[in-house]
C-alpha cells in the first residue's frame, strides 16, 4: 500500500511539473507574439506557485511594462530588484515605475542605484523637488476632457482645417471587430470632429471609409489649406499582409495623400521610409517645406528619436536627426511644430513627472528645453500635444491608465515671460536689477527685483504687445519687446535684458539760506572744470535747486553770485562717487547791516602780517561778494588771542587788517567801501584770557578775521 501512494504521488507530482511546463510554454507563446495580456494571466498562475522563480518574475515586470501598467509593473520590479544577479536595467524600469506611480523619493533611490552600474546609459536623473516645483504653476492651464472620448483609446488630434482628426480604437457596430492583442483593443480607426465654442468635440464620423485598414491607422497632419494629408498606419504589403520589424513587431510608416474634390487619394509610401525600422507620428511646417516624425532607425539616440526632411520640390531630402537636445536613449514621439515655429513633443527620457511628459522648445536653435508641468503633464503618459490660438489638444492616460488614452482640450490662461538681465558688454549676471512689465498702454503693471541669478519672471493673463526695462544704479535702462504674436502660441517667451555701464554723472545741488533754510531762488552759479578749463553757468530754479551733468574723476571750483547774499566760493572732486548723481547743498548768509561774517583760512606767518598766498585766495573770495553787490560797505577786523601783551596784540591785528584791506582795494574794490579795524584780544569769543591754560585749538579760534556789514 506504501509503494502504491508512493507511486501515485510521484506520478502526481510529474504531471504537475509537465502542466507547469505547458504553461509556461503557452504563457511564452503569448509573450513573444505581444500578447501581454493573455501571457499574464498564465504567468501570474506560475508565479503563485513559485514567487521566487527569477524567470517568471522577470517576465511578468516585463509584461505589465509594455502594457503600460505602472501598479503591476513596480509590484514585479520590486520582486525582481529583491532577488539575487540583478540586471541594471531592473533598477531603471523599476524606478520609471515609482516614478509613474508619484513615489519620487524612492524612485530618486532606485535611479541612483541604476545609475552606478558601469553599463547604465545616460539617463536623466530624479529630483524630487524639481518634480515637485513642475506643479507650481498649475493655474497657467485650463483642461478637461473632452466629450466625445469612449472607453476605447482616442488620441493622436490634429488640426485640420476648423475641425479635429483623431485616432480612437472604439468598435464601429458595422465593423468587424478586430483585437490588437497587444493591449485587448481594437485597431485604430480616422475620425473627424466640428469643434464648438467651448473646444468641445461634436458630430463624430469616419474621416474616410476608403482609407480604414484592418490595422491601425494614426495619427496624422494636414498641410494649411487641408488638401494635403501625412499618414501613420501600420505597414501592409501590396499582398495585404503585415511587414513586421526584425522584432516581430509589426512597423509604422509614413503615408501622403491629397484630397480630390470631396475624397482624398490612395496612400503612398513616402521616400524616407526604412525597411524593418519603424516611422511615423507626422508634423508639418506652417510653410510646408519641413516634415517631422519620429522613426527607430540605426544612428538614432536610442528608442524613438525625432527626425524632419525638408521637401525639395515633389521629393524629399534625407532625414535629419534633432540631436540630443531633443532626443534621448528614450523615446520620443509626438512631435508638432507651432505656426510660430515653437516646437512640442513627448519624451520618457527627459526630467519629468513620470511615463510621457510633453516638452517645449522655443525653436530648435534653442538649447533650452522646457517641462511644460501639471496640468499639462501628469506622472502617467501624457502626450499628442497640439496647439492654436492659445488653445489645445492632448492624449493622456491620467485616468484610465495602462494604453487607455483620453483627448483632453486644454486652455493657456496665464502665460510666463521670464529671462535674465545681463551686463552688456561683459554678458554678467545683473543681480538687482529692477525689472519693469509695461502693457500696450505704457503703464507698468508688475516690477520685480532680480536676485543673485539675475532672473525675472512674470505671469501675464492677457495676449498684447509687452515692453520690458531694467533699472540699475550707475547702469543704462535695459530694453525688451514681447510680441503679441509671441504669446499667442507659446506658454511662455523669454526675454533677455542688456544693460551698459552708464558712467554720466549728474550734479544734483540745492542753495539755502542758513537758519530758516529756505531756497535761495536766481542766484547765479559757476561751475569750473579745473582739468579742462571749461566753464557752465546755472541760475538755480524756485526751489534753489540746480542740475548739469558733470564728468567723473575731476576737480570742480564752484562759485556763487547774487546781490544781498553772502556765499563762499567752494570746490569738489567726482572721484570715485558711487551712483549717478553727486548731491551738494550750500548754505550761504542774507546780506544785512550789522551782521558780521567769519573769513576762515586766513592765516599769517609769525609776527607777521603779509598777506600769504593761501590767505589771498580766501580774500578773493570777499573782493567777488563785494563785486556781486556793489552798495555794500564793510568793516574788515582782524583779532588775535590773549598770549602776548595787550599792545603788541593791538598793533599786529591792526597791521593785519591793513595789509589785508590793501590787498582788496588793489583788487579793484574802492578804498571808501571797506574800513580796516585791529582789536587784538579785546573781543576773545571764548575763556581763553590773560593767564588762562587753554588749548591749541581754544586760542585758533579767537584768532580770526571778520567782515562786519556796515551799509548797503
Amino acid at each position: 500500500m506504501k509503494k502504491l501512494t508512493l507511486t501515485l504521488s510521484l506520478v502526481f507530482s510529474l504531471i504537475c511539473v509537465q502542466l507547469q511546463a505547458q504553461l509556461l510554454s503557452k504563457a511564452d507563446k503569448y509573450f513573444n507574439s505581444f500578447a501581454y495580456g493573455d501571457a499574464v494571466d498564465l504567468y501570474e498562475i506560475l508565479w503563485k506557485k513559485d514567487s521566487l522563480n527569477r524567470y517568471i518574475t522577470r517576465q511578468l515586470a516585463v509584461s505589465y511594462r509594455m502594457m503600460n501598467n505602472t501598479v503591476k509593473m513596480e509590484k514585479y520590479y520590486s520582486k525582481l530588484v529583491n532577488l539575487t544577479d540583478n540586471e541594471s536595467e531592473d533598477y531603471y524600469h523599476y524606478s520609471k515605475a515609482l516614478q509613474s506611480n508619484e513615489k519620487y523619493d524612492k524612485a530618486k533611490i532606485y535611479m541612483d542605484k541604476y545609475l552606478a552600474f558601469e553599463n547604465a546609459k545616460p539617463r536623466s536623473k530624479i529630483d524630487p523637488r524639481f518634480l515637485m516645483s513642475l506643479r507650481d504653476d498649475s493655474t497657467r492651464y485650463q483642461i478637461a476632457p473632452v466629450l466625445i472620448n469612449s472607453e476605447a483609446s482616442e488620441f493622436g488630434p490634429a488640426f485640420y482645417k476648423d475641425q479635429l482628426v483623431f485616432s480612437s480604437a472604439k468598435a464601429m457596430p458595422k465593423l468587424i471587430k478586430r483585437n490588437h492583442r497587444w493591449n485587448d483593443q481594437n485597431y485604430l480607426r480616422l475620425y473627424v470632429a466640428n469643434i464648438n465654442q467651448e473646444d468641445q468635440l461634436l458630430d463624430v464620423k469616419l474621416l474616410s471609409s476608403r482609407l480604414a485598414t484592418n490595422y491601425h491607422d494614426g495619427p496624422v497632419c494636414f498641410n494649411k489649406a487641408g488638401d494635403e494629408m501625412f499618414l501613420t498606419r501600420n505597414y501592409v504589403s501590396d499582398s495585404k499582409r503585415a511587414q513586421k520589424d526584425d522584432s516581430g513587431v509589426v512597423s509604422i510608416k509614413l503615408y501622403h495623400c491629397k484630397k480630390e474634390g470631396e475624397h482624398w487619394s490612395s496612400p503612398k509610401l513616402l521616400p524616407f521610409n526604412m525597411d524593418r525600422y519603424s516611422t511615423g507620428h507626422p508634423s508639418l511646417s506652417a510653410d510646408g517645406k519641413r516634415l517631422y516624425f519620429i522613426s527607430d532607425r540605426p544612428g538614432g539616440f536610442g528608442g524613438t528619436d525625432i527626425y524632419y526632411a525638408e521637401r525639395n520640390g515633389e521629393s524629399w531630402n534625407e532625414p535629419v536627426n534633432l540631436g540630443n537636445t531633443i532626443n534621448t536613449p528614450e523615446n520620443e514621439m509626438s512631435p508638432f511644430i507651432a505656426n510660430n515655429n515653437s516646437f512640442y513633443f513627448a519624451s520618457k527620457g527627459h526630467a519629468g513627472l513620470g511615463g510621457l511628459d510633453i516638452f517645449w522648445i522655443k525653436d530648435l536653435d534653442s538649447d533650452t528645453l522646457i517641462n511644460m508641468g501639471y496640468p499639462i503633464n501628469t506622472a502617467k503618459d501624457d502626450f499628442s500635444f497640439v496647439l492654436k490660438n492659445g488653445n489645445g489638444y492632448l492624449a493622456s492616460n491620467r485616468v484610465k491608465g495602462e494604453s487607455y488614452d483620453d483627448i483632453y482640450k486644454f486652455k493657456i490662461v496665464r502665460r510666463l515671460i521670464k529671462g535674465k538681465v545681463y551686463h552688456d558688454e561683459t554678458h554678467e549676471i545683473l543681480p538687482n536689477s529692477m525689472v519693469k512689465l509695461i502693457d500696450e498702454n505704457g503703464k507698468a503693471i508688475q516690477e520685480v527685483y532680480t536676485g543673485a541669478d539675475g532672473v525675472f519672471k512674470f505671469l501675464v493673463d492677457a495676449v498684447q504687445n509687452f515692453k520690458l526695462t531694467s533699472e540699475k544704479l550707475m547702469y543704462n535702462i535695459g530694453t525688451g519687446l514681447v510680441g503679441r504674436g509671441e504669446l499667442e502660441d507659446q506658454i511662455e517667451v523669454h526675454c533677455d535684458l542688456y544693460q551698459s555701464r552708464d558712467n554720466s554723472l549728474e550734479l544734483a545741488g540745492v542753495v539755502l539760506y542758513c537758519g530758516d533754510r529756505s531756497p535761495v531762488s536766481h542766484l547765479d552759479i559757476r561751475l569750473v572744470n579745473m582739468n579742462t578749463g571749461d566753464i557752465v553757468d546755472l541760475v538755480t530754479g524756485d526751489k534753489g535747486n540746480i542740475n548739469s551733468p558733470i564728468d567723473r574723476n575731476t576737480e570742480y571750483t564752484i562759485e556763487y553770485h547774487k546781490e544781498g547774499v553772502f556765499a563762499e566760493p567752494g570746490s569738489f572732486s567726482t572721484s570715485n562717487i558711487e551712483g549717478n548723481k553727486l548731491h551738494i547743498e550750500k548754505l550761504v548768509d542774507k546780506v544785512e547791516v550789522g551782521k558780521v561774517f567769519v573769513l576762515e583760512n586766513i592765516f599769517y606767518d609769525l609776527d607777521k602780517s603779509e598777506i600769504r598766498p593761501d590767505a589771498a585766495l580766501e580774500l578773493d573770495k570777499l573782493v567777488m561778494v563785494m563785486n556781486d553787490n556793489p552798495s555794500l560797505k564793510i568793516e574788515l577786523s582782524s583779532h588775535t588771542d590773549s598770549r602776548g601783551s595787550d599792545a603788541y596784540n593791538m598793533a599786529l591785528s591792526e597791521r593785519r587788517a591793513k595789509s589785508a584791506v590793501k590787498y582788496i582795494i588793489e583788487n579793484g574794490i574802492a578804498k571808501d567801501r571797506i574800513v580796516a579795524k585791529g582789536y587784538g584780544e579785546t573781543k576773545l569769543i571764548n575763556h581763553c584770557y590773560n593767564g588762562v591754560e587753554c588749548s591749541k585749538a581754544e586760542h585758533q579760534a579767537n584768532r580770526r578775521t571778520e567782515v562786519k556789514v556796515l551799509e548797503l
